[in-house]
């Protein structure tokens, strides 16, 4: 068969969804992500509380038409799932964060230098309105890299383990991650949740320079490098990590 047959019977690919698909649920108006995916055999629905998105699901050669249905006939599912879904703390003049465990106060003065810094339970910022969200969140990272690396290099050293590299990002699935070249990533929003909670996520990691897997033996480590309640730490990201991702969402 020539290659001008084979594309004439070759199944045709589902139409692309608009770029801006949305639902709009109580006065919240959802981005909808739809992805067809090689392997799925059916369509799913997902509302995901980390990146406020719900995601549809499509085997390769399924009905674009009647996948999108299903926001309307799951309509009452979405909407339970969306009311309890963290709403957005933008960084706005006179509103609140946690850093470290200590509430803050954003206090702006646009004739104020463009410095974001702690000021006892003040973030004191300046310069243009417009860039202020910015220029707090690189200031988080940035308090995030450091702390973070600190506490890694700190663990590591009572491992007698090396450390490659230490680094901060935005990621939604892990809170960090240690690869086989020790190489540690974090979550910069960690620096939003209780110290406990942030030292826990380290002791994992630096434990993993010791034992890639999870292991009685990794587990033994990660307690002898953590002083606190692994359980109660780990349910409280359970429980209001989702939270630390909307944080700086206008």
């Amino acid at each position: 068969m020539t290659p001008a047959l084979l594309r004439l019977f070759a199944p045709k690919a589902p139409p692309a969804p608009p770029p801006d698909l949305a639902i709009e649920i109580d006065g919240r108006r959802i981005p909808v992500e739809v992805k067809t995916r090689a392997n799925a055999r059916r369509v799913t629905l997902r509302a995901d509380s980390t990146k406020g998105v719900i995601r549809l699901s499509l085997p390769p050669r399924a009905s674009l038409r009647r996948a999108l249905a299903m926001l309307e006939t799951h309509r009452d599912w979405l909407a339970a799932r969306v009311a309890s879904w963290p709403r957005s703390a933008g960084f706005e003049p006179g509103g609140t964060l946690m850093v470290e465990g200590e509430t803050l106060t954003i206090d702006w003065a646009p004739t104020r230098s463009r410095t974001v810094s702690i000021d006892g339970d003040a973030l004191r910022v300046g310069g243009p309105a417009e860039s202020l969200s910015g220029r707090i969140e690189r200031f988080l990272k940035t308090r995030a890299k450091a702390v973070l690396t600190e506490e890694t290099r700190e663990h590591a050293a009572k491992l007698g383990k090396p450390v490659a590299a230490v680094t901060v990002r935005d990621t939604a699935s892990r809170w960090g991650s240690c690869s086989a070249t020790a190489r540690i990533a974090y979550s910069w929003r960690l620096i939003l949740a209780p110290p406990t909670v942030r030292r826990y996520v380290v002791a994992h990691e630096v434990a993993h320079l010791a034992h890639m897997d999870h292991s009685p033996a990794f587990w033994r480590t990660t307690a002898s490098l953590y002083d606190g309640d692994m359980e109660a730490a780990r349910r409280w990201l359970k429980r209001h990590g989702a939270t630390l991702h909307w944080v700086g969402r206008g």
